[in-house]
């Protein structure tokens, strides 16, 4: 199959994947509404439902940010720069976009950015 055609699979899993992501969402962040207006019951009652609306927000969170990574792959697909490394600019491959469908960066790319992250993370940490 041609690169382009895979990329027109890819972006239909987008749109599907995306569609999936709001309607959790949906659910989450109702979730977290009708745990505000739980009112009533003892310290533990009340921990518990602290700790699920932690959990629900950590998920709504998740979910949001791989809405928004959605979003922006899906407009590099419009743009034609879908597959293409924000870094380099070389070709994707296609099995890491199969893994990764909304991935901006080539595996090397990722990979030094997350090591100067962890670097910075480190020197930061050093210093206190």
């Amino acid at each position: 199959m041609k690169r382009e055609d895979q990329i027109k699979s890819l972006q239909k899993k987008l749109i599907q994947r995306r569609a999936e992501l709001m309607q959790l969402l949906d659910g989450e962040l109702m979730q977290l509404h009708n745990s505000d207006d739980a009112v009533g019951g003892d310290l533990v009652d009340l921990a518990v439902e602290v700790d699920y609306a932690t959990v629900n927000s950590t998920l709504a969170e998740a979910e949001s940010d791989e809405l928004s990574a959605i979003d922006a792959a899906l407009v590099r697909v419009t743009n034609g720069t879908y597959g293409r490394c924000n870094e380099c600019e070389k070709n994707i491959p296609i099995d890491r976009l199969r893994k990764v469908p909304f991935a901006d960066k080539c595996v090397q790319c990722q990979e030094a950015k997350e090591a100067l992250k962890d670097s910075i993370h480190l020197s930061n940490n050093s210093q206190v």
